[in-house]
């Protein structure tokens, strides 16, 4: 009897070890493509493919239950995920040469994803808090995204194709929502929002436009359209 009672104790004790574990995948197909990988914590996961030449990566996560994606297709790209926190979600895809992609995450149920298909993009996503949302797809070449979002429940999305434009949010609050949309060239967003509930959304289509909205309080809303 003391026998069968110590084996089911080691069996628990392995379920609830195996329960707890971090899972890391690194798959690499190629010529010098780089990755690193920290775990501390329980139940994080990180993923990591890159096909081709020279691409790097690095995931850190501190907590429990976060979530890390990174694909790479192509040649010189980067994209660095940290999460310090519980049951975070981000997701890295590139596909091409010399994009930059950055997404970090402090506090939980935080969720992230940047896309970048194309040449020299840049995107950078910070989050601080809890269930705030951000999405950042960038199409053609050298167009550059800031998102940085305190607070809860914000959204912030920014869609990006053509060439060197820039997109920069900043949210401080709660439950804001910006969306930033430029096709063309060298086109100029910025949103500001600094309170609860306010809302902001930029289209730009064409050339050289610039559009800045700030908004401090709550319920606010704005539409910015531009085109030539």
């Amino acid at each position: 009897m003391k026998k069968v009672i110590l084996s089911i104790s080691a069996m628990l004790v392995s379920v609830v070890g195996f329960a707890q574990a971090n899972v890391s995948n690194v798959n690499q197909i190629g010529l010098v493509n780089g990755a690193l990988v920290s775990q501390v914590g329980a139940t994080n996961d990180s993923d990591i493919l890159q096909i081709g030449i020279l691409n790097g990566a690095s995931v850190v996560q501190a907590g429990v239950s976060n979530e890390a994606d990174i694909n790479q297709g192509g040649f010189l790209n980067g994209a660095g995920v940290t999460q310090d926190g519980n049951s975070n979600d981000a997701y890295v895809g590139q596909l091409g040469a010399g994009n930059l992609a950055f997404i970090d995450q402090y506090g939980d149920s935080n969720d992230a994803v940047t896309g970048q298909l194309g040449f020299l993009n840049y995107s950078n996503t910070v989050q601080i808090g809890n269930d705030n949302s951000a999405t950042t797809l960038q199409f053609g070449l050298g167009n550059g995204s800031d998102i940085y979002q305190e607070g809860e429940g914000n959204f912030a999305g920014v869609l990006q194709a053509g060439f060197f434009n820039s997109s920069s949010t900043t949210q401080l609050g709660d439950y804001n929502g910006a969306i930033t949309v430029q096709f063309g060239f060298d086109n100029s967003a910025t949103t500001w929002q600094n309170g609860t509930s306010n809302g902001a959304l930029t289209i730009q289509l064409g050339d050289s436009h610039m559009s800045t909205i700030n908004q401090w309080g709550a319920g606010n809303g704005a539409i910015v359209y531009q085109s030539n």
